[in-house]
């Protein structure tokens, strides 16, 4: 590729298929890209007040299902998502949030009515508008979120959606609301560059009005997370209201700890090395469900906690899975939760907890190609970073992996920076493995769920230590006779595209082909253009603002060192991103192009954060993979009379 007339890609890949990708039933053992877009996500679910039915999105619309499992039957048709599914005490209702909106449909069918018609204020279109319904206790009264005045309020609506007002209307953010068992409180943490971890605050609520009585009550002033990624999340209130339980990170990991409504000092309920959150009280007070990674790090079960001084037991035995989101039946007998595994989707789960039984179904979502497939299990592998850091990762392995044979591979980069690879359903990494490589996803410095010293190691050092540990990944591989040296690619989106810049210019000899993904490449433009609450959590996570810390910036930006790469790149990016400005993929290419470096340029219309439409999913996927397949994987004598630059033939 050194030859003048071939310094970029064409912007158009035609590719051949011979029933690998796009089409199904030449291989029984093979998935495809359509069978990663037809694989529907577990959306919101609710349980109804008496535990008979399970409202629950599903393409877009609310279902109904039988809390035991069974046919879904649709209670929706209208346009437009739907999410912040909640039910009417009396269950006769539910609540929920669809284009900016909150509305009320009954549960046994009919036209909803649309209760709020505000238009959503400005920046950020997913906080723009009206979301997150929660239907009072007590009734008549809906709380919602709302960015309809510019920053994150909290506001009620009537249920005939007559009145209207809000709770909230400060400078800050305010967010994670919940009501009280009563209905006549509302507890929620408010956000402000000076306190961005959160103050957690407790209002009165006047039901008659459907206003705040008074001033609200600040329980606790959470220490300020210096890396900006971490606040206070909802709290649970006890069946008495007398209590709220709230991962704090005092510790230096996330525990659960008491707060009386009263006021008082935070009182912890657990203990140890690991991240504990999601807290939901037993019906009668007694218990308390909580989600925890105590057992593997890299895992995520449901735990209950007996409140009388009780050891926390697993609701559930075996693994490796990702559990989540637990939620009591009304009775007290049973948990429902969401679960996920590497070979499974996520789901929605009920045990028993008595621990009597193993945990049953009530969804089931998995394409029988998958099944087909036989996939082997990733595995979860330790290295070393530069500085002898240790660091885990999950390691998927090609097909028919033979042992001493080097293969092909990519590591693929977690967003956030502060997300984490675990053992739950990644099919791009089995699609992936499927197509011959091995694929090593590290989890680098500043990844969450190793508490809070280890996710603010790349504080001030953005492109430093946590790249470095990404490129001691790709060492590992070769270092134990896995993958070949000169076939290492790598790839991710968001923070993971940004990662991906890194190591083109900060480790230019080390891979052959890198997929950026609407990745940041000058953070002093980002936090320009961003929203504010990510341009408040990169000023601290950077150490300040440009002016005042130029070093850490200068480190960062990747635009100064584009001379220097000599790694292929594609480069994509959705056209309405407001996350990560599409400007930062712009200026990107623009100085790649005037290096004259190799590379390929994509966006895609309407798409946010990440790439939701399938069509564009698809499209984004087969580019990806004829990119990797040209470089690390290159054939020849295949008799090929297409006059375009990449073409994937299987």
């Amino acid at each position: 590729m050194k030859d003048p007339e071939r310094r970029a890609l064409v912007l158009t890949l035609v590719i051949l298929f011979s029933g690998a990708l796009l089409t199904a039933g030449e291989s029984e053992s093979r998935i495809t890209l359509q069978d990663l877009v037809s694989v529907e996500r577990l959306g919101d679910t609710a349980i109804s007040p008496d535990g008979r039915e399970i409202a629950l999105v599903r393409d877009g619309q609310i279902v109904m299902m039988p809390a035991e499992g069974g046919w879904p039957v649709p209670l929706t048709t209208t346009a437009g998502g739907k999410s912040g599914l909640s039910w009417s005490p009396d269950g006769g209702r539910l609540a929920y949030a669809s284009g900016g909106h909150i509305w009320v449909v009954a549960a046994s069918g009919g036209e909803p009515r649309q209760l709020t018609h505000a238009p959503p204020g400005p920046g950020d279109p997913r906080r723009a508008a009206d979301r997150s319904p929660r239907w009072s206790p007590a009734g008549k009264w809906i709380l919602f979120a709302t960015g309809r005045g510019g920053n994150q309020d909290l506001m009620v609506v009537s249920e005939d959606g007559m009145t209207s007002s809000y709770l909230t209307r400060t400078e800050a953010d305010e967010l994670s609301a919940a009501w009280s068992p009563d209905g006549t409180r509302v507890s929620y943490t408010e956000r402000a560059p000076e306190y961005f971890s959160g103050k957690l605050k407790v209002l009165e609520f006047d039901a008659t009005a459907g206003t705040a009585r008074g001033k609200p009550v600040e329980l606790h002033h959470s220490p300020t997370d210096r890396g900006g990624g971490w606040a206070i999340p909802e709290a649970a209130w006890a069946p008495d209201g007398k209590t709220l339980v709230v991962a704090l990170q005092h510790s230096g990991w996330d525990k659960l700890y008491s707060i009386p409504v009263a006021g008082g000092e935070p009182k912890p309920f657990t203990e140890g090395d690991s991240e504990d959150g999601s807290p939901v009280f037993s019906p009668d007070g007694k218990f308390l469900a909580f989600v925890s990674n105590r057992h593997n790090l890299e895992e995520r079960h449901v735990w209950i906690l007996p409140l009388d001084g009780g050891s926390p037991r697993r609701l559930t035995s075996g693994g490796p899975v990702v559990e989540g989101a637990p939620r009591w039946s009304p009775e007290g007998s049973r948990i429902y939760f969401s679960r996920s595994t590497p070979l499974e989707p996520e789901n929605l789960m009920v045990a028993a907890t008595a621990a009597t039984e193993a945990p049953r179904h009530v969804t089931h979502i998995l394409p029988r190609n998958f099944k087909r497939a036989g996939f082997p299990l990733p595995e979860e592998v330790h290295y070393r970073g530069k500085d002898g850091l240790d660091i885990a990762a999950m390691l998927y392995k090609p097909h028919g992996f033979e042992a001493g044979k080097r293969y092909p591979a990519v590591l693929w980069i977690h967003g956030g920076p502060e997300g984490q690879d675990v053992f739950n359903w990644d099919p791009w990494a089995l699609l992936l493995a499927q197509e011959g490589y091995l694929v090593l996803q590290p989890n680098y410095r500043g990844s969450r769920g190793y508490g809070e010293a280890f996710r603010n190691l790349n504080v001030e050092d953005s492109g430093g230590g946590e790249m470095d540990d990404v490129a001691a990944g790709a060492r590992y591989l070769v270092d134990n006779g896995l993958a070949d040296p000169a076939r290492l690619g790598i790839g991710g989106g968001s923070h993971g595209g940004t990662m991906v810049a890194y190591a083109v210019t900060k480790y230019p000899d080390l891979f052959q082909a890198a997929v950026e993904l609407f990745g940041v490449t000058d953070r002093a433009t980002y936090i320009e253009r961003t929203n504010r609450g990510s341009a408040i959590r990169w000023i601290m996570k950077m150490g300040g603002t440009p002016d005042e810390k130029p070093e850490v910036y200068r480190k960062a930006n990747i635009l100064l060192d584009v001379a220097g790469i000599e790694t292929p790149l594609l480069v994509m990016h959705g056209e309405e991103d407001p996350q990560v400005p599409p400007y930062e993929s712009t200026q990107f290419v623009k100085a790649l192009s005037k290096h004259g470096k190799t590379h390929a340029y994509f966006t895609y219309p309407g798409e946010p954060h990440g790439f939701r439409q399938p069509d564009n999913r698809i499209d984004a996927w087969t580019r990806q993979l004829a990119f990797l397949a040209k470089y690390l994987q290159p054939e020849y004598g295949k008799a090929i009379t297409s006059t375009e630059e990449l073409v994937l033939r299987r």
